[in-house]
């Protein structure tokens, strides 16, 4: 797990200051990504730079290089399949139990002519290799999109890229939101895939023409999609470091306590639970790590955890919109001080087993255009947004919003509404729905909000998230199902029932979440941020809007500590860019 970014010089030279100590300036932003050592080194018209977070080969530096320095390679992330391409390329590395660093396979490639087999890395990473005589550059990021990678392109041609925003500024790049990502940001909860542009540049932070994309239409190995994950668990934890498991005491998680219970490795399991919320999830993951003989290290946390929001928002540049990243982060700096550097986590697999509530509504006659008679307009409960879909032209859109339409109504000044599916869904055939619900939640919830919610909370902690759900061979495993034999878990229910208490399977989901509602209601000193009148003038929010919002929620009549967390978020960011988030 690293922070790397890249230039071409002669793009540099054309911006103001030194180029080594804009360089520089770009490696200390990215410096939160890995506390290990770092560097930028030349090669041809490019520099390339890593702040590493040293998880295999710890006394390695990157970047690497290879034949005088003809080849630099940068890589954040890590490679799951090292050790099967390391006895292809190197028979002798098989012998070894130690690994090089990740980083040297892709720079092998290359320096063997063999770039195009960079699609062939699996896990979860994002990387450059430079052949410094030709001045070619080829760049690659996992096909889930776990490692953040920004690009800049002049003309259509790649002059830099980095795994944050900050460090872009620092290389002479300063991207704003686009209007149609800000209003995506107050209906989800986060920015989508955040493009912008003009017609000279382009920063894009999804994958692009020019990057190496990876294999994606490999046969999946013989056996049952259990089979696919229990490789893919394997592989996570196969580290030279110290592994831990986040468990929730969720379907997901648990079921990764057992397959570790199978495959003979005991991990500490980690558990967040917010001051006040329902104990019970706390008693199953307690259960479920008792019976497959992991110890729970439980982590508790209270209003405290939500003075990580500047700090995280400053490192990421961009406005965390999911409030569970707070959580997150609380439980990878307690899984952190235990000496913890690689935390595996259930991520993806809701999307990919079709495990959300909303899946569960898709038989339904949803998108119908039904008159909105006693529309719940304030509510944010999901038997509202149930009830809204019924009524909306775009039913999945609505099913997907965090905020209730007359807060934005009230709140926010008039924008576009935004749409994730351009399509007739009240044509489509219930399989047809999973179908594209799946797609839906897979390329942008997951990819844009779970994803660098995991990424930002675990790295500022010095730790590396592993996700076995998000290993390319799983996900091909639950491709090739249908979406009646995903529906709701089916594969992990089947798999799994006789490997863990019956109780993990009969309750119902809550992720992480924290009582913002409650919260909300306390002497909380997010509301002075949210009563000043640097606030209050901002252009995206309505006059007097934002009083009435907090008024309903602190009288009862309204449960708006989701939506008020987000006008927070977006105000500290802000801030932030002012360089006045405190």
């Amino acid at each position: 797990m690293c922070g790397i970014f890249g230039a071409r010089r002669s793009w540099l030279a054309l911006g103001a200051g030194d180029i080594s100590t804009r360089a520089e300036r770009a490696l200390s932003r990215l410096r939160w990504r890995g506390s290990d050592g770092g560097g930028s080194a030349i090669c041809g018209d490019f520099v390339l730079g890593c702040a590493r977070l040293a998880i295999t080969d710890r006394l390695s530096t990157q970047p690497v290089a290879l034949r005088g320095g003809r080849y630099l390679a940068v890589l954040n992330g890590a490679i799951t399949n090292a050790r099967e391409l390391w006895g292809e390329l190197l028979p002798r590395m098989r012998r070894r139990d130690r690994l090089p660093n990740d980083a040297w396979l892709p720079l092998l490639l290359v320096a063997r002519g063999q770039p195009e087999r960079i699609a062939e890395l699996a896990g979860h990473h994002a990387l450059a290799v430079v052949d410094g005589v030709s001045n070619q550059l080829w760049l690659s990021r996992d096909a889930m999109g776990e490692k953040p990678l920004f690009v800049v392109r002049e003309h259509g041609e790649v002059v830099a890229f980095a795994s944050t925003w900050p460090a872009l500024r620092e290389l002479g790049v300063e991207p704003e939101l686009p209007a149609a990502a800000v209003t995506r940001f107050f209906h989800y909860g986060n920015t989508g895939a955040v493009a912008h542009g003009d017609e000279r540049r382009h920063v894009d932070g999804e994958a692009l023409p020019e990057m190496v994309q990876p294999t994606s239409s490999a046969a999946v190995p013989g056996g049952s999609f259990a089979s696919a994950l229990a490789r893919a668990t394997a592989r996570c934890a196969d580290a030279e470091q110290p592994v831990a498991l986040s468990l929730s005491g969720g379907i997901d998680s648990s079921c990764l306590a057992a397959i570790l219970h199978q495959q003979r490795r005991a991990v500490p399991a980690y558990q967040f639970l917010a001051h006040g919320n329902d104990v019970s999830e706390r008693d199953v993951a307690r259960l479920v790590a008792q019976h497959c003989g992991h110890e729970l290290r439980p982590v508790d946390g209270g209003r405290e955890v939500l003075d990580a929001l500047p700090h995280l928002t400053r490192h990421w540049g961009l406005p965390l919109g999911d409030p569970s990243v707070l959580a997150v982060h609380a439980l990878a700096r307690a899984a952190a001080a235990d000496g913890v550097r690689i935390l595996l986590s259930g991520e993806g697999a809701d999307e990919a087993l079709l495990g959300y509530a909303r899946h569960r509504t898709l038989r339904w006659p949803l998108g119908l255009g039904l008159p909105a008679v006693a529309r719940p307009s304030w509510n944010t409960s999901y038997g509202a947004r149930l009830l809204r879909a019924l009524c909306s032209r775009r039913p999945y859109d609505t099913l997907l919003e965090v905020t209730p339409p007359a807060f934005r109504h009230a709140v926010l000044a008039r924008g576009d509404e935004p749409s994730v599916l351009s399509a007739q869904w009240s044509l489509f055939s219930s399989s047809t729905r999973l179908q594209a619900a799946s797609a839906i939640d897979r390329d942008f919830y997951l990819r844009h909000d779970l994803l660098p919610k995991i990424d930002v909370a675990t790295m500022a902690a010095s730790v590396e998230a592993r996700c076995p759900f998000l290993d390319g061979e799983v996900q091909r495993a639950a491709q090739a199902l249908s979406p009646r034999e995903r529906d709701r878990k089916k594969p992990l229910r089947d798999a799994f029932v006789s490997a863990l208490p019956a109780v993990v399977f009969a309750q119902r989901k809550r992720g992480f979440s924290l009582p913002l509602d409650r919260w909300f209601r306390t002497d909380l000193p997010w509301l002075d941020l949210l009563r000043e009148p640097r606030t209050r003038q901002r252009s995206h929010l309505r006059k007097g809007g934002l009083d009435r919002a907090i008024d309903l929620h602190r009288s009862e009549k309204q449960n708006l500590g989701h939506s008020l967390y987000l006008v927070v978020a977006f105000e500290c960011w802000l801030r932030e860019r002012e360089g006045q988030c405190a």
